[in-house]
């Protein structure tokens, strides 16, 4: 008897952080999995810490071998989130290497550059565009791609990995202890997706939610220093974030267009006291 084909997933900004967990936990729950991201090997320029100039570990390739390791298929696109017009070719290549079918989009990548951690006024607005481009209008472009390779085979699962940011109004700026303007309304946007995808299509198979991943320590906030030293020692291993997305794809009891915090998931799985 022939075996069922794998279960497919999609992953964004998979060549570190959140990412990169999300990928491999996936590709431990049996997913053949395709990853995106700017950095194709380690140590390329994509991989420079805007804030710190450290070089930061980490790429498409070490992802790719860490899910080859665990018996699946990797399948890499390299993918700019400022170069709109190659977004519907990135996931198209991507499905298309997976056996063309997509049965989960995780969206987790953003924009990272300089100069976001300003004040309103005082953002260039070209940093500003960069910003609303890839934060919100690239991830509605590579939904609206993946959904057309979804509805067809009856429906699929998309996940979107929010922040507290696009719901919550910080009690100070940005620079003491709140967030940019420009990120918030980015991640305010971001987060309609998903109930918005069910309004339009959960009649059609369409499964949304979004994740809160809490403070996480990725590597990026780690090289950070000084400047995200409380998300450092406060926050999780993005292998504990990983896990606590995988087990939600999976866990039929997650309620369509709902916002879930990992970190209440990850300790109802024992990953965190």
């Amino acid at each position: 008897m022939t075996a069922p084909p794998r279960p497919t997933a999609l992953v964004t900004g998979a060549s570190r952080g959140i990412g990169k967990g999300i990928a491999i936990a996936l590709a431990m729950a049996g997913y053949d999995v395709a990853i995106t991201a700017r950095t194709v090997n380690e140590g390329d320029a994509e991989a420079i810490a805007p804030d710190s100039g450290v070089i930061l570990p980490g790429s498409l390739a070490t992802t790719a071998a860490a899910i080859t390791d665990l018996g699946v298929r990797a399948v890499s696109v390299r993918l700019d989130l400022l170069d709109l017009q190659t977004i519907d070719d990135a996931v198209d290549r991507a499905i298309e290497q997976l056996g063309g079918r997509l049965d989960v989009l995780v969206n987790n990548a953003i924009y990272v550059g300089p100069g976001n951690d300003r004040l309103f006024a005082e953002c260039d607005p070209a940093n500003i565009i960069k910003r609303v481009t890839g934060n919100i209008t690239a991830q509605l472009l590579i939904t609206r791609r993946a959904l057309q390779h979804m509805l067809p085979n009856g429906g699929g699962t998309v996940v979107g990995i929010t922040s507290g940011a696009g719901q919550v109004t910080p009690r100070s700026p940005v620079g003491q202890g709140g967030w940019p303007l420009v990120y918030a309304v980015t991640k305010g946007g971001f987060h309609r997706i998903a109930d918005m995808l069910v309004v339009e299509y959960g009649a059609q198979g369409i499964r949304a939610f979004n994740v809160n991943p809490g403070f996480v320590a990725t590597e990026r906030v780690l090289a950070a220093g000084a400047e995200l030293d409380f998300v450092a020692r406060h926050g999780v291993s993005p292998e504990v974030i990983g896990a606590a997305v995988a087990h939600l794809i999976d866990d039929p009891a997650v309620v369509n267009g709902s916002y879930v915090q990992a970190i209440d998931t990850a300790r109802t799985m024992g990953l965190l006291p």
